[in-house]
């Protein structure tokens, strides 16, 4: 049994008796409930391997109930997760939950039922054949068992019906239909449920509806939970969806795909905080199946795996570069630089005659930031000291960080109450566009504001990035502004999620059609004309190595008491390539550290650090919740891949 706890300590198999009443039911992969401490409490676990006897010499305890009426979780599952977690210093039960979705009884029910009546699931699904992959790729030779970072086509395409997707949809639908004519599963990945629903249609286009599985947070609990069963059944299927469906069970996995794998959505939020793209390199090496990591601009992390050899590159036969022009390298240097430059602004005007015209702003809302009329200071949250905006035109002024209402806002400056937008959002940059252009259609497209296509008329597109629409035929021209603010925030990757995100945008420009940044400065001004992406992700990373940052070194955080963290500190003292930083005590009495290591000494360092925290957490105190309940304080974290240290 692996039981359903957080405790570290219990992070592995336990024996259990199966009473005669239930041994029929008793099978792996099934939820039972079990005894602890004697039968004092009950607790969840899986079922995970079953035998006549035990190597326990003691009295074992007997499973108290099943409760799963059917297996739902698959032995591959379990050997993932335990690879996963062991890579990340974590349990692996963290990682079954992010597996298997809340369960449904009714919809675990209709399952069953469906497939004992034959009109389940289980039905045998029409064959299939390979789709014809598209001729940028024709001369691409896929090999088994072998990894490829694709440089996608920058375009978008027609797929019947009026219906627009961007290339790479179509590429992975082809590549996942040749799987499938081999009767092999894939895995499409994409980082949100725009991509997801233009994945969907690009499959659908060819004819696969019957095989796509999807899973995100977009479906509710029932159908994620039908879906996964589904996923379990041994039949060839195509799961779709976001980072978490990295780790879906699908029988005979033959293609693993990531669409821009440099996305911050793809770093999981929960424990063991596994990243899809790394989840996807552990499966793909225990399966053997095709890993393809797929982008307009290759991240750094894709960089670094086929700069040792571990991918190969694939570029497109033919490449179609969109016609961008970074404004920047056009300007005086002596001259102000201007919000919406003169050249992209006539060329946009002169595009709008022609088809939608896309311009990306840099924040939602009205205005984003926000300042003292009288003296310029800007303008912060009394409780929190986070930036105030306007999030609409009339709306009082409240805290992006906290939400509190600033209506009598005072300036601790000076004194004054008048405020003034330093900066425009989606919506004042709506309204400017819209007094320029009386009688054009405006579409703000943000994350309150949800549009996944636009048809091929006069319209103007305000988005944020990440939140563009796909154009019927492709946009007749681009605005991309706010570049000199993008760049100006601290992160260690500023400039790869910029260039990231720029090819992203240009890639939805028609043929030929104008892309203008604004703020880009010299150097990615150059990288974006150039359409040089690769070489600017091999670049980052060669200065990465030098300066020992990740993606060039694996990275850890160590946090916890003081003596806690010196103590894991001492554990792991003595391998090859650890270096220290820290540790440095915050002023709630509690310490953090920062280790890095080569990758090959990573794999030691990750069981050392777990092994501090079992030991950690067996010395824990328990304190009181509100619930007058008793739970254990973990009093040391490990945390591998921090993301929080690129903004360090």
């Amino acid at each position: 049994m692996l039981l359903d706890t957080p405790l570290p300590q219990l992070d592995h198999l336990f024996d259990y008796l199966i009473p005669e009443a239930i041994a029929s039911d008793v099978e792996p992969g099934r939820l039972v409930s079990v005894p602890l401490r004697g039968g004092k409490r009950m607790c969840n676990a899986y079922v995970v391997e079953v035998d006549s006897e035990s190597s326990f010499t003691g009295q074992l305890q007997a499973i108290d109930k099943v409760i799963s009426g059917l297996p739902i979780l698959a032995s591959q599952s379990i050997e993932l997760a335990r690879a996963v977690a062991d890579r990340q210093a974590g349990s692996a039960i963290d990682v079954l939950r992010l597996i298997v979705p809340p369960r449904y009884v009714r919809a675990e029910k209709a399952f069953i039922a469906g497939l004992q009546h034959g009109d389940g699931s289980s039905e045998p699904r029409p064959s299939t054949t390979p789709g014809s992959r598209p001729a940028a790729y024709s001369d691409w030779a896929i090999d088994a068992g072998h990894r490829y970072v694709v440089s996608a086509k920058p375009s978008v395409v027609e797929v019947g019906q009026g219906r627009w997707v961007p290339s790479w949809a179509v590429l992975f639908a082809s590549l996942a239909a040749e799987q499938l004519s081999e009767g092999k599963s894939s895995i499409l990945l994409t980082p949100d449920f725009r991509d997801i629903d233009s994945l969907v249609v690009a499959l659908e286009s060819v004819g696969l509806n019957d095989f796509i599985v999807r899973s995100d947070t977009q479906q509710t609990g029932q159908d994620r939970f039908r879906n996964y069963l589904r996923s379990l059944q041994d039949e060839p299927i195509i799961v779709v969806g976001n980072r978490s469906a990295a780790l879906a069970p699908v029988p005979l996995l033959g293609l693993i795909a990531l669409w821009d794998d440099g996305d911050p959505l793809y770093a999981e939020p929960l424990a063991p905080y596994a990243h899809a793209r790394d989840v996807a390199l552990v499966r793909q090496r225990d399966s053997e199946a095709v890993l393809v990591l797929a982008s307009h601009a290759m991240s750094t992390d894709a960089a670094r795996l086929v700069a040792v050899g571990y991918a190969d590159h694939v570029v497109p036969g033919e490449l179609n570069r969109p016609n961008i022009c970074a404004t920047d390298l056009l300007r005086d240097q002596d001259s102000a630089p201007a919000r919406i430059p003169s050249r992209g602004w006539l060329g946009a005007k002169a595009a709008l005659a022609q088809g939608p015209i896309l311009v990306q702003v840099a924040s939602p809302g009205f205005a984003p930031a926000l300042a003292c009329a009288a003296c310029r200071e800007r303008a912060r949250c009394r409780e929190c000291a986070g930036p105030l905006a306007f999030a609409h035109r009339s709306s009082d002024p409240a805290c992006r960080w906290c939400g509190r209402i600033a209506a009598a806002w005072m300036c601790a400056s000076c004194g004054s109450t008048h405020i003034k937008a330093i900066a425009s959002g989606a919506e004042r940059t709506a309204d400017e566009i819209g007094r320029a252009f009386p009688g054009t259609r405006i579409i703000v497209a943000d994350g309150e504001h949800v549009h996944t296509s636009v048809p091929n008329e006069s319209v103007v597109v305000i988005a944020t990035p990440g939140a563009e629409p796909v154009a019927a035929g492709g946009y007749a021209a681009i605005l991309l502004l706010d570049g000199e603010r993008l760049r100006s925030r601290e992160n260690l990757r500023v400039n790869e999620d910029l260039v990231r995100n720029w090819s992203n945008t240009a890639a939805l420009a028609r043929l030929g059609a104008p892309v203008f940044i604004a703020g880009s400065g010299e150097y990615l001004g150059r990288v974006m004309e150039n359409w040089a992406q690769a070489e600017f992700a091999l670049e980052e990373l060669r200065d990465r190595q030098a300066l020992r940052l990740p993606p060039a070194v694996r990275l850890a955080t160590v946090s916890g008491p003081p003596s806690e963290v010196r103590a894991a500190l001492e554990s792991v003292a003595g391998v090859d390539s650890l270096q220290v930083r820290g540790p440095v005590t915050g002023t709630d009495g509690m310490s953090r550290a920062i280790v890095t290591c080569d990758y090959r000494a990573s794999e030691q360092i990750a069981q050392t650090l777990r092994a501090e925290v079992i030991q950690a957490s067996t010395r824990s105190r328990r304190v009181s919740t509100r619930e007058n309940s008793a739970a254990r304080v973990l009093r040391l974290k490990i945390r591998f891949d921090d993301p929080a240290i690129d903004s360090l």
